[in-house]
């Protein structure tokens, strides 16, 4: 990092070459996923109110690791590895990358449209 570069702006583009800030993002979208399908399932299946809370507990507790762990690994075609700071590429897609996005889409819009449909119905 050279002396013109705001600290702040050094920290966000190592986060994101890191692909922390895409990770974390899969996550949220993941969590309030997880949480909608689980208060809609949860309540067909005339489960406790407090079985949706253990669901959002374990969904906001795992988002710290879930930061430490986007920090510290990556995916690669060849599997889970260590981040090497020296050698991390900006702006590579792998087919990886388009897989997880595209099944978070999916999810997205199954949740997006199962939200609907539940508001229409009732």
């Amino acid at each position: 990092m050279d002396d013109s570069t705001p600290p702040s702006q050094g920290v966000i583009d190592e986060l994101r070459r890191r692909k922390v800030l895409r990770s974390t993002t899969i996550y949220a979208v993941g969590g309030w996923c997880l949480l909608q399908w689980s208060d809609f399932i949860f309540t067909l299946l005339g489960w406790p109110d407090w079985s949706v809370t253990l669901v959002l507990t374990a969904v906001v507790l795992g988002f710290p690791v879930t930061v430490a762990l986007a920090w510290v690994f990556d995916i690669t075609p060849r599997g889970v590895r260590l981040s090497d700071p020296a050698q991390l590429s900006k702006g590579i897609r792998t087919p990886i990358s388009w897989i997880v996005d595209s099944v978070v889409g999916v999810f997205f819009l199954a949740t997006l449209t199962m939200l609907f449909l539940q508001g229409a119905g009732g």
